[in-house]
């Protein structure tokens, strides 16, 4: 019996806010005790949320995400990242994925659809929280991939695909994508 060639695959996530598409929203904060309001850009807000002082006293918080609601407003598509998922939605041997923090995906796929980006040639998904591991986790045991690429302008989330790429042995490609246009890549070998 002849053997079967495998084909590799690999899995490309993809972050909407400030990764696909740019804009100045922020989370509107308010501290009850000092009675203070403040606002932060998604990647402050997903950096304070893992510094964990919102968990030591959530009621200490109104936290108020109506910004990024819907089809967002004023956003400009950041066509270098657009351009990567582009020819991963292309490619045959790439899954495609977007994962959010929104709680919800109208808006953003609209937003992608109207700039021509082929939603219904990948899988789309929101946790609702900062905390994206059980999306990287679904995406990972559902497709099996060989390896994984995320592009993600928070951190956290990238530390959280490391920590699920790692627990599945699979090596990641991070591009950390910045606020000033520029971006980072860093590597994680998690197999020989």
């Amino acid at each position: 019996m002849e053997k079967m060639k495998l084909i590799k695959k690999t899995l490309a996530i993809y972050d909407f806010d400030n990764t696909i598409c740019m804009t100045n929203l922020k989370v509107n904060c308010y501290n009850k005790p000092k009675e203070a309001m403040f606002q932060m850009t998604p990647d402050e807000y997903s950096e304070w949320r893992a510094t964990g002082e919102y968990d030591k006293n959530p009621n200490k918080w109104v936290l108020d995400f109506s910004n990024f609601q819907g089809y967002p407003k004023d956003g400009i598509e950041n066509h270098w990242v657009t351009s990567f998922l582009r020819k991963d939605i292309r490619n045959s041997k790439v899954i495609a994925a977007l994962v959010t923090g929104r709680d919800e995906l109208s808006g953003p796929k609209q937003w992608m659809q109207d700039k021509n980006i082929d939603t219904k040639a990948m899988v789309l998904m929101c946790s609702g929280d900062p905390n994206k591991r059980m999306c990287f986790e679904s995406l990972i045991c559902t497709f099996e991939p060989d390896d994984v690429i995320i592009y993600e302008d928070g951190q956290c989330y990238i530390d959280q695909c490391r920590e699920v790429c790692q627990k599945y042995n699979l090596n990641l490609s991070a591009t950390h994508v910045l606020a000033n246009g520029t971006f980072n890549i860093k590597n994680y070998k998690f197999q020989e």
